[in-house]
């Protein structure tokens, strides 16, 4: 049997198209195909993230025990349009591999936005 592949990532948000707007601006991801009418989809590589409503989902409403990473290629410029865009960010770390920032999205979901040497 050949392993599994992630292909999705559900987000639980208060407002999907705000999330939408904060992961654009922050990240430059691109709308995925087939979003429905009360969640939007957006395409990180060969990953879907799902930003669903709180009240359309089963999951619960707080963000916690999962942590995304997303490589960039410039994190002080994508510190700054996450904070910009509402999000809440520690300094960048500047480590032997590369360089890396922890962060909070708007909801509250935990970011960390590396970008290797």
């Amino acid at each position: 049997m050949p392993p599994a592949s992630l292909r999705n990532v559900t987000l639980v948000v208060r407002d999907p198209h705000a999330s939408r707007a904060f992961y654009r601006s922050v990240l430059d991801l691109p709308d995925a195909p087939d979003a429905g009418p009360t969640f939007v989809m957006l395409q990180a590589g060969p990953v879907t993230v799902i930003l669903q409503p709180a009240a359309a989902s089963s999951a619960a409403p707080q963000p916690g025990g999962v942590e995304l990473g997303f490589e960039v290629p410039d994190v002080d410029a994508a510190r700054e349009a996450l904070l910009a865009a509402g999000g809440t960010a520690g300094d960048v770390q500047r480590m032997g591999w590369g360089e890396a920032l922890d962060a909070r999205d708007p909801d509250g979901h935990a970011l960390t936005l590396y970008r290797r040497r």
